[in-house]
């Protein structure tokens, strides 16, 4: 009996030890993330400050841990702010947003972004759901432009099979992606310039 209360007491210290070590692996990994994204945000805005219409000439490339920066989103109303990548890799998401489909940023024609729900243990593009018609998303390009599009839908629970939204559209255009319901659906936002 007393060599099984031993074995409890050595499972229940090392179940503690290895909860503690997650923990920090935890904090580590998030504190990893958060710095990683926010010295992408630093380096674009550095590289690229907003320019008014007629100083705007030519794009400059930027980028971050061998990614290239093509712009920027902030959404205000529910704290997003991220540099928008090129490349469509999981460890991208890590960083920031990704361009997923369409035109050059701030083009006519309609372009999407995609990025993960959470970040971490933090919400990432997952409060786009709170997000209603009217509302701003702000999209600066690596020429300087920085152009306001109104939210005209928020949609929830659509299949992840649905790509109706990867299309074409006449001006300019953006949609949001991100994953709810642990992957087993998507949000998408869609905005426009009027």
């Amino acid at each position: 009996m007393k060599h099984f209360i031993n074995i409890l007491i050595f499972l229940f210290i090392f179940a503690l030890y290895f909860i503690t070590f997650l923990m920090i692996y935890d904090n580590f990994r998030e504190r990893k993330l958060n710095s990683q994204a926010q010295e992408a945000i630093d380096i674009f805005e550095k590289k690229v400050p907003e320019k008014k219409q007629e100083e705007i000439n030519e794009t400059i490339n930027v980028s971050y841990a061998g990614y290239t920066i093509l712009g920027k989103i902030e959404i205000p109303k529910v704290g997003i702010s991220s540099v928008i990548l090129k490349e469509h890799t999981y460890a991208a998401m890590n960083i920031g947003a990704i361009k997923t489909y369409g035109v050059d940023l701030n083009e006519p024609g309609g372009f999407v972004i995609s990025a993960h729900n959470f970040r971490g243990s933090k919400p990432f593009f997952y409060p786009i759901r709170n997000l209603k018609n009217n509302d701003d998303i702000y999209i600066y390009d690596n020429i300087g432009r920085k152009l306001q599009y109104t939210v005209y839908s928020v949609e929830r629970y659509v299949s992840p099979n649905d790509t109706s939204y990867l299309t074409t559209f006449d001006g300019y255009h953006v949609t949001l992606v991100t994953c709810e319901n642990g992957g087993k659906s998507r949000i998408i936002v869609k905005a426009k310039i009027d």
